[in-house]
């Protein structure tokens, strides 16, 4: 019977395997190998379950096997459009057939290129990862383009960024070349117990091609020790075809009504902005988001503000503003507008900014201007804007005051 540490221990073995890319953690995305030692080589796990794992890259082990992760899912809203704040069981059983009609979608694209049998499908508890390991690429390019094709081909809409109910892709972690992906046999404990996203435990499980098509509902996985996993990882040369067919593709990004939406640049139609009646001190570090450009202000006092603008909102109090975790803390608290405010949450991702090895501390800057335009968090009605990075985030005290010069 195979379990978790004999997949990845015969994974590391197969694929020659020279990086450390598990996470020796059962619950939880920290990777510590910066200042401690979690990262690990899969002979040297010491924990089961394992949360999962950093995706194989060509340049990880001498056979240069490329893992490519494909990640669908639905958007968390209703059919009407409200936002789901907790998903259930029901829920995602009702969304099972439309998830998997986009599934067949990349899988009928795929197969086309792709062995059956070297295709893997990961039921993660809401969504399904679909993924496969390739040989014979020579540069990461080939996997962007490769990866590129398969989404644009689809013709499956981006989930993120966008405030109504679609099925499609997660772009952003299939684009991701440094992602930390989920392994068969983790838990959703982070989502249910600390996040609150979901209202049940699941493991993930493994279903082979020929088992998904099958399927009539979502294939929940309530207990470790019924996880089922593939016999092992194989690889497969990347044909020739595939290379061409994504070479000679018009890879532009299409008119997307659903991104549209999503990025207008007239965000505040649609934002409920809470009203703050209340003055605030000149010497207060939240002065400086009601002095000029109301931006990031409203990112803060949007009672549905959405992850990324809160992102970006503790970007700037961080690297603009050169506020510490504590004074972005206190200040979050004292002028938030967010209805679903939690302050344990909230200190978790805050903290996220301040920890090495996280996604959140690969980019150390504030976002520019056009990224804010684009995410609908911009009305971009001044011709200098205050907040751009590089040319205005020079900060320094005076006194009570912080100019920007």
């Amino acid at each position: 019977m195979q379990t978790q540490a004999n997949l990845l221990k015969a994974m590391e073995q197969d694929f020659k395997v020279e990086r450390k890319i598990f996470l020796n953690i059962r619950t939880g995305w920290y990777d510590r190998s910066k200042d401690g030692d979690n990262l690990v080589s899969a002979k040297d796990i010491s924990v089961e379950p394992i949360q999962g794992r950093y995706r194989l890259n060509f340049n990880d082990n001498m056979l240069r096997v490329q893992e490519f992760f494909f990640d669908v899912e639905w958007s968390p809203f209703t059919v009407d459009g409200k936002k789901i704040e907790v998903a259930t069981k029901e829920t995602v059983n009702q969304y099972f057939l439309k998830l998997k009609k986009a599934a067949k979608r990349l899988l009928f694209l795929l197969l086309k290129y792709i062995p059956k049998d070297k295709i893997y499908i990961r039921v993660s508890g809401t969504g399904l990862h679909i993924i496969f390991f390739g040989q014979g690429l020579e540069r990461m390019h080939e996997f962007m383009q490769i990866s590129k094709f398969f989404i644009l081909k689809s013709k499956l809409p981006n989930t993120k960024n966008t405030q109504e109910l679609v099925f499609g892709l997660d772009r952003d972690t299939i684009l991701s070349s440094d992602r930390k992906i989920s392994e068969f046999g983790s838990w959703n404990k982070l989502k249910k117990d600390f996040k609150k996203e979901v209202d049940y435990l699941n493991y993930a499980t493994y279903l082979s091609v020929d088992e998904f098509f099958k399927a009539k509902s979502y294939p929940f996985c309530d207990k470790f020790e019924d996880v089922k996993y593939p016999k092992k990882y194989e690889t497969f040369i990347i044909p020739e075809e595939l290379y061409e067919d994504a070479k000679n593709a018009n890879l532009e990004e299409p008119d997307n009504p659903v991104v549209k939406e999503a990025i207008s640049i007239e965000p505040l139609a649609n934002r409920q902005i809470a009203e703050f009646t209340d003055s605030i001190p000149e010497n207060d570090p939240a002065f400086n988001l009601v002095r000029s450009c109301k931006c990031y202000w409203n990112m803060l006092r949007d009672r549905d503000a959405t992850w990324y603008a809160r992102q970006f909102l503790v970007k700037f109090l961080k690297y603009a503003l050169n506020l510490n975790k504590e004074q972005i803390l206190q200040l979050i608290d004292k002028y938030t507008g967010w209805s679903d405010y939690d302050p344990r949450i909230t200190a978790f991702y805050v903290n996220k900014h301040f920890r090495k090895g996280t996604c959140e501390t690969k980019v150390m800057k504030p976002p520019k201007k056009k990224t804010l335009i684009k995410f609908g968090l911009c009305e971009n009605d001044c011709r200098d804007c205050i907040y751009t990075y590089p040319a205005v985030i020079r900060l320094r005290k005076n006194g009570d005051h912080i100019l920007i010069q």
